[in-house]
């Protein structure tokens, strides 16, 4: 079986897919797309995403864009980290939406006005902007973690990949979450984790 991941490994919501096929132990294959390498745009791309946007999946030639869809497809297909427990589900898909919503947006204009745009595109006022908002989304995310191991619940489950992803973007740009213990306490689980290392520790901050 065939498993194409396009996208850039700098881009975080494609670090959520290869981080989750590399946990479960999935072999795949990457081709970049976007960034520095383009091509997102390109008529053939735009074929399997007409959003022009990364991660698409290729599994076994069905195409699948939109990351967190593409966390739940894996999961599911391959019976792994998924619940038969209702409740435990819905609590994923809160916290996997507001990774992505919540606090992915802000991190996102955090990596815009410190890495990504042009020298003179980037706006200090933006930076100030984004990490006031990324610190309190870190204070809501303690309050969990200060009740459970993981964000859901004591056992590492598929919420703990979008955010995880973030959180290791606010750590390359120097965020203190020194006074967030249950941050802390959790990060420390995430890096003993070899999949969180290889494909979101050692990924590379973009545009590259």
């Amino acid at each position: 079986m065939a498993i194409i991941i396009y996208g850039r490994r700098s881009s975080a919501n494609v670090q959520k897919v290869i981080w989750l096929c590399t946990e479960a132990g999935i072999l795949f294959e990457t081709i970049d797309v976007g960034g520095k390498y383009e091509g997102n745009k390109a008529e053939k791309f735009l074929t399997i995403n007409p959003n022009g946007k990364v991660p698409v999946l290729d599994y076994n030639n069905f195409i699948l864009y939109e990351s967190n869809a593409i966390l739940k497809f894996i999961s599911e297909k391959n019976k792994f980290l998924t619940s038969k427990n209702t409740k435990h589900n819905a609590l994923v898909n809160q916290w996997i939406d507001w990774a992505s919503f919540a606090f992915g947006v802000p991190c996102q204009l955090l990596t815009a006005h410190m890495a990504h745009l042009p020298l003179d595109k980037r706006d200090p006022n933006k930076v100030i902007e984004a990490k006031d908002i990324i610190n309190e989304m870190l204070k809501i995310l303690d309050q969990q973690l200060c009740k459970t191991d993981y964000v859901v619940g004591d056992d590492f489950s598929l919420a703990d990949i979008p955010v995880g992803c973030w959180f290791n973007r606010c750590r390359n740009f120097e965020i203190d979450m020194s006074s967030f213990k249950g941050v802390t306490n959790w990060a420390k689980k995430l890096y003993e984790r070899k999949a969180f290392q290889s494909a979101v520790v050692a990924a590379p901050i973009p545009p590259n």
